[in-house]
């Protein structure tokens, strides 16, 4: 495989939903909630945050994010349109202390680009400028997904880095095992290249089933 095409790699990764059932549920009924990211990282090794939880400046979901969250754990930021740059720059930033190389990329919401740019302008002034911002999120059609975005990856410096991006996907409610395999099949379709963190908002363990048929499709 030439180094302008790599192979298209889907990546299960998570969805942070702190006092959701379909999040809760996951985790053993006593263990607390500030050590739900160490028991998650025993599964998976990316999350995403939604905004309401890493904006959260007065009682985090997950408590102290330094102690809250485990060296293997890779974070992306979801950035939604109505987050203010210096508000969620500052958050950012506060985030990164607590968390060091953790944290790795920021997905924003849908907006135009120059609201993307002024988002990676306020994350450079905060010395952020190592994070990934991806593309704002195009809402996109999937089989079996109840709503779906895809994020492209930031213009490349050469063509040798082409490729890449991120999905977030909302899977329909009580996927079975074709019904996942369609889902799997319809984001291969969907193009792309290199490794793609596929974030769904769904049960924790389902992501597990759909690393398995990812592999078995060669997509994993």
């Amino acid at each position: 495989m030439s180094q302008d095409h790599e192979a298209l790699v889907l990546q299960a990764a998570g969805v942070a939903a702190p006092g959701e059932d379909w999040w809760d549920d996951f985790f053993p009924e006593d263990l607390p909630q500030d050590w739900q990211l160490e028991y998650y990282t025993h599964y998976h090794s990316r999350l995403l945050l939604p905004a309401p939880v890493w904006t959260e400046a007065g009682a985090p979901a997950f408590g102290d994010w330094a102690e809250a969250v485990p060296p293997a754990l890779r974070l992306t930021l979801d950035w939604p349109v109505e987050l203010g740059l210096e508000t969620g720059a500052t958050r950012a930033r506060a985030l990164a202390e607590a968390v060091g190389d953790g944290l790795q990329a920021v997905a924003p919401g849908p907006m135009g680009p120059a609201q993307v740019q002024a988002i990676r302008a306020a994350l450079e002034a905060a010395g952020l400028g190592r994070l990934m911002v991806y593309g704002a999120g195009e809402e996109r059609v999937l089989a079996r997904a109840e709503a779906a975005w895809f994020h492209p990856a930031p213009a490349p410096k050469s063509a040798a880095l082409a490729g890449g991006g991120a999905w977030q996907v909302s899977p329909e409610a009580g996927l079975d095992a074709p019904g996942w395999r369609a889902l799997v099949e319809a984001l291969g379709q969907a193009g792309g290249s290199g490794e793609i963190p596929v974030f769904l908002r769904a049960r924790p363990e389902r992501l597990s089933d759909f690393r398995t048929i990812a592999a078995l499709l060669g997509l994993g």
